[in-house]
Formats: C-alpha cells, sequence, structure tokens
C-alpha cells in the first residue's frame, strides 16, 4: 500500500503543478487589465484547478489510507495530510462549484476595476487616499472618506449570496459554518485564536486609548474640528487600520518625496544577504487604469516565478509595503527546491505574513533610516522617538482594526442576515472607538476588499505580527546580538535557513519552535508595543 500512496502523490503532485501554473498566469493577467477576456479565462483555469479536488471517489481513498495504519515517511505523510485538505471544501456539486468560482472571480474584478465617483470625475484608491493624507479642509475629507466607501453598495448583495453558498455547502460537508471549516483547514484553532484575540483586546484597552486620545486631540486642532465625536475622515486610512500621516510632528513621509522607492526596496533586502534583482524584474509596481489598485505577491509555480504587484507612491506607506510584499517574495524564491511541489510553500499564511511584517516595519526603524535611506545621523536622532511612537502607535491602531474585523467577519458568517450595518460601526467604535457617522445606513463593512476576495484570511495578520515579534526577539538575541539587524547579511541566511527552507514539510508552530526555540508566543509582542510606555 505504501508504493500506491507515494505513486498517487506523485502523480497527483504532477496534475496539480501544471494547473497552479496555468491558474497563476491566468491571474496575474486579469489584475493587470481587468478586462472582461481574462476574467474569463480565469475562471476557466480555476475551473479546471478545482474540479481535481471534486473528485469524491478520490477523496474515499485519501481518507481511507490516512485512518489505515501504514507508514509513511514524514514528507509523504504531510503532503497526503495537506491533499486531503484540499480536498474537504471542494467535495460539492460540480455545478455549485463551478457557480461559486464565477462569483469570486466577478468580485474580484469588481475591486480591481472600480473607480469612486469624486468630485464630478472618477477617483482611484490612491487619490482618494491622497486626499485622506493631505486635505486639511473636513469638508473634502469626509467626502473622500464616503467616496471610499462607494463599492460596498457594489459588492454587499454580491457577498451576501456567495456567503450563503459557501455555508450552505460547508455544513453539508458536516461544519458549523464555512468560517469553521476554513479555520479547522488552516490548521488553527478557532477557539483558541478568539480567545487570543479577547486577551489582546484588554491588554491593549489602556495603550490604545490613551492613545488614540491624544492623537484625535492632535488630528482635530489641525482640521479646525469642533465635533466631540471622533468621526472616520479624521484619519488617513479609510478604515483607520494605519497611523495617520498627520498624528506626528515628524512625518516620515518628507523623507521618502523625493526617493527611489524601488531602489530602497532592494538596498534593504541586499544588506541581508538577500537578492531581489529578479524580483522586482518580474513586478509590475505602477498604477494605470484597469490594474489591481492593491498589493500582493503571487509565487505562479513554485519554481521561481514569483511577482510583486504594487501601485507605489513616494510616501511611507508605499516604502512599507513594497518592504512588505518583497518579505512574501523573498520568501518564496528562498525555499527549498528539492522538496516536493505541495511543501514548496510556506509553512503557513500567518508565517509568510510574519517575515512581510517584519521588514515592512523597517521604513519607522531610525538605523534604517541611516543605514537605508541615506538620513543623517542628527536627523535620524532627532526624529528616533517620534518615529518608534508612531510605529507603537500604528501596531496598536492595526491590532484593534484587526480584531474589529475578525469578530465581525465571523458573525458575517454566524448570521448574515441580521442588521450588518449596525453592527459593523458597533465594533468599529467599541474597539476602534471611532464613531459612526450621524444616521449612516450603508454597508461600509463590504468595501474591506478582504471580507469578499481573502475570506477567513485577517486573523493571520495578526499571528504573524506576534510571529514577527518573535523571530526580531531571536534575531536580536541569538543572530546579530544587539537590537539592530541592518546590514547583516547573517539575518538572511538565518531566515533562509531556519524559516524558508522548511517549506511546508512542518506546521506552522512546530517550524516556529525549531527557528526561535519556543511556540507562538504572544508575549513578545505585548513586551514590544502593548506594554512599553
Amino acid at each position: 500500500m505504501t508504493s500506491e500512496i507515494i505513486d498517487y502523490i506523485r502523480q497527483h503532485e504532477a496534475t496539480i503543478a501544471a494547473l497552479y501554473k496555468d491558474y497563476g498566469r491566468k491571474f496575474w493577467d486579469l489584475s493587470l487589465s481587468g478586462s472582461q477576456e481574462h476574467e474569463k479565462a480565469l475562471v476557466e483555469a480555476k475551473e479546471r484547478y478545482l474540479k481535481v479536488y471534486n473528485n469524491r471517489q478520490e477523496f474515499e481513498q485519501i481518507r481511507q489510507w490516512r485512518s489505515s495504519a501504514v507508514k509513511l515517511d514524514p514528507i509523504a505523510a504531510r503532503q497526503l495530510k495537506l491533499i486531503q485538505d484540499a480536498f474537504v471544501p471542494n467535495q460539492i456539486n460540480e455545478d455549485v462549484l463551478r457557480d461559486i468560482v464565477r462569483r469570486e472571480t466577478e468580485i474580484e474584478n469588481l475591486f480591481n476595476t472600480f473607480r469612486a465617483n469624486f468630485e464630478d470625475g472618477k477617483a482611484s484608491d490612491n487619490q482618494l487616499r491622497d486626499v485622506l493624507r493631505n486635505e486639511t479642509g473636513i469638508t473634502r475629507r469626509r467626502a473622500a472618506w464616503e467616496a471610499t466607501k462607494q463599492i460596498g453598495r457594489e459588492v454587499a448583495p454580491r457577498l451576501l449570496e456567495l456567503i450563503a453558498i459557501r455555508n450552505r455547502e460547508a455544513r453539508h460537508l458536516g461544519y458549523a459554518d464555512y468560517y469553521s471549516m476554513m479555520f479547522e483547514l488552516q490548521e488553527l484553532d478557532e477557539n483558541w485564536v478568539l480567545s487570543l484575540f479577547d486577551r489582546l483586546e484588554q491588554l491593549s484597552e489602556q495603550a490604545f486609548s490613551q492613545m488614540k486620545v491624544e492623537l484625535d486631540a492632535t488630528l482635530k486642532r489641525k482640521y479646525g474640528v469642533t465635533d466631540r465625536e471622533s468621526y472616520p475622515w479624521l484619519y488617513s486610512d479609510p478604515f483607520f487600520q494605519e497611523f495617520p500621516t498627520a498624528g506626528s510632528s515628524e512625518s516620515l513621509d518628507e523623507i521618502f518625496r523625493d526617493s527611489d522607492i524601488e531602489a530602497l526596496t532592494k538596498a534593504h533586502y541586499s544588506s541581508i544577504g538577500l537578492d531581489i534583482g529578479d524580483l522586482l524584474r518580474r513586478a509590475d509596481l505602477y498604477e494605470r487604469e484597469g490594474k489591481s489598485q492593491h498589493a500582493f505577491c503571487l509565487d505562479v509555480d513554485h519554481e521561481g516565478d514569483i511577482r510583486v504587484l504594487c501601485n507605489i507612491r513616494k510616501n511611507e506607506r508605499w516604502m512599507s509595503t513594497m518592504l512588505h510584499e518583497f518579505g512574501h517574495a523573498v520568501y518564496d524564491k528562498y525555499n527549498d527546491p528539492s522538496l516536493p511541489f505541495s511543501l514548496r510553500t510556506p509553512a503557513h499564511i500567518l508565517t509568510t505574513e510574519a517575515i512581510a511584517m517584519l521588514n515592512g516595519r523597517m521604513s519607522k526603524n531610525p538605523d534604517w533610516l541611516v543605514k537605508i535611506t541615506g538620513l543623517s545621523e542628527s536627523d535620524a536622532k532627532r526624529v528616533s522617538a517620534s518615529v518608534f511612537a508612531t510605529l507603537r502607535a500604528e501596531m496598536l491602531i492595526f491590532l484593534r482594526w484587526a480584531i474589529t474585523l475578525v469578530r465581525f467577519e465571523r458573525e458575517l458568517y454566524r448570521n448574515s442576515a441580521q442588521n450588518l450595518n449596525r453592527l459593523w460601526w458597533q465594533y468599529v467604535g467599541r474597539f476602534q472607538k471611532v464613531a459612526p457617522p450621524p444616521d449612516r445606513d450603508q454597508p461600509d463593512w463590504a468595501s474591506k476588499n478582504h471580507l469578499a476576495t481573502s475570506p477567513v484570511y485577517y486573523q493571520n495578520y495578526v499571528l504573524g505580527e506576534l510571529m514577527a515579534s518573535q523571530l526580531l526577539r531571536h534575531i536580536y538575541r541569538n543572530v546579530v546580538g544587539k537590537d539592530s539587524y541592518v546590514g547583516n547579511a547573517e539575518v538572511g541566511r538565518y531566515l533562509v535557513d531556519n524559516v524558508f527552507k522548511a517549506g511546508a514539510r512542518y506546521d506552522w508552530n512546530t517550524m516556529l519552535k525549531n527557528a526561535t526555540g519556543e511556540e507562538l508566543n504572544p508575549e513578545h509582542f505585548v513586551g514590544q508595543f502593548v506594554k512599553t510606555v
């Protein structure tokens, strides 16, 4: 039986590798163009890919193999486990599967191509964000914020229909709902994660509240606002998931106003021994009509064809985003090519997010600003306290935002018939302490693309931040011996040998314990950002 299983795994992986590559290329084409032709091609490619996992007879055979006492080597056992996990959500009627793929792709492309109505014209996400970053007039700020939410009205009814289908099919498969199914298939304990979020909420309550009181007072003075309430257009991010550019006396945007963001990204990774020259050549980094307005990294084939999409503007937000996305890219590039196809990936979504976040933080690191951007020592010393305060505030802001989204998404799948517009603002008020606009009853929640295009994903960002702080502490103590890793090639070697090359041969917590000596420990993040005064 062992040889039969090994032969099956090899055959399956050869089949799926070719289909995965075709799907990846079609996804990239659609992200660049938004055309109906590419949308149709992506739907067909995804259907072909998922049809492999729709075979019920094959699925039953895998379940029998895994429940038997047959002994497999650890690599083959891990492959078979991950193959079974991929089969589970696709054990549905083929027509339903095809319908889900079509609906998902249509919503994805809507986010790619949508441009809001603003001031008698069409505006991209970047243009609206520029208004929220730079405009001092509160009336125009409000108009720009409201424009960022227009897509929610287009997406909400489509997404609710899709959620109903996902939940129905997940229940047929024996799960409480789609949300719970996806947690299990991501090798995450739902109760453990939500309990952890409860604890992080409690631990961050005082620090976040104090920070936000000071931030709101600063922003209201700047914009001449006398309202007692803190409305969402005070902030430079439409969801208040980032630290506002006007919230500090030291604007990091000035440092990057005349910078070559690409060159700085390359310099950063070169400084820690990781070459991204080939990755930059394959990337598509500047905005244009029809192109996806977001940022992502795509490993097309697990054989080195890794592509990054961004929409660069010369500011700190896009500097951090570039460092983040190429963190994903180096993880994919420096995997172990000797691993089989299904294991030639990050150990988990959260582990690649951890590497992305570890590097994305560097745009607010004074030592990095000196060594990579060329900021003078005196200027770095002057902004040092402000930069750390900004990074800490951003971590607190992001944590509370992520708790908001994760909690809302849980309720979205548990009971989508409730008043979601009201629930959204209840959660925003509770966790982010942002007041709902007067008399607003719009599906603002549906304007967040992750809810539609990356379902049951956001908890991985928080877990990734926790892991990033754990890795950073280990690197400081055991790899470089000081509280900075900029310009030290040992960091790249450590990450390649202990994180990247492990691929998915282990579950994520085992990989992390092998790399740092302990399983995920949130105290490193709490000590770094929550308890610091």
